[in-house]
């Protein structure tokens, strides 16, 4: 029943795909993004972004800062940068954003909300303020370990629009203990 209900979420993951061209742009592997070689997103207040097959469009999630002081009703956003067509920015789509890319959250206390991407409501993003360095930071519980997110990564092998075969989503970011990077699949 929960690999069902994770289907299901990266079923409308990809939905709210837009398109679904290959870039020749890109090095590819047996006809998928060799993921090592897209690019690397370094937006002002950026917290982390989502990669994805087909292409090397990306989803980047920033902090609404306002003044220097973040929109608590809204405190992060999310656009495309658009590689495969010139790097150019552009919003989401309203389904994008209500059914696959968009951020729900919930504040949970001072400077601490919790949030998740609308497509994989099961995992839950700890935003907070480090208390050493004064920024905020999002992180995710896998297992026992909390992992400081930078990067989601879903690799889709073949099927259809409506029913994309993803082999597996990864979650790379460091290890909040020790700082170390760490990359975590869930195969699906």
């Amino acid at each position: 029943h929960e690999r069902m209900k994770i289907t299901i979420c990266l079923f409308l993951l990809i939905i709210g795909l837009g398109e679904f061209s290959f870039s020749q742009e890109k090095e590819t592997i047996s006809g998928l993004i060799n993921e090592d070689s897209l690019p690397v997103p370094n937006e002002p207040n950026q917290i982390f972004y989502l990669q994805r097959d087909p292409d090397s469009n990306t989803i980047v999630y920033t902090l609404n800062i306002e003044n220097g002081i973040l929109n608590e009703s809204e405190p992060v956003h999310q656009y495309w940068i658009r590689y495969a067509e010139n790097g150019e920015k552009q919003k989401l789509s309203f389904i994008q954003r209500k059914m696959a890319y968009g951020i729900h959250f919930n504040k949970l206390d001072t400077d601490i909300f919790e949030l998740y991407v609308q497509a994989y409501k099961p995992l839950k993003i700890l935003l907070s303020k480090n208390a050493n360095s004064e920024k905020y930071q999002a992180s995710v519980k896998v297992q026992d370990m909390d992992i400081l997110l930078s990067r989601f990564f879903v690799r889709i092998k073949g099927g259809s629009l409506f029913k994309p075969n993803v082999k597996y989503i990864e979650i790379s970011g460091k290890n909040k203990a020790t700082g170390k990077k760490v990359t975590y699949r869930v195969d699906i």
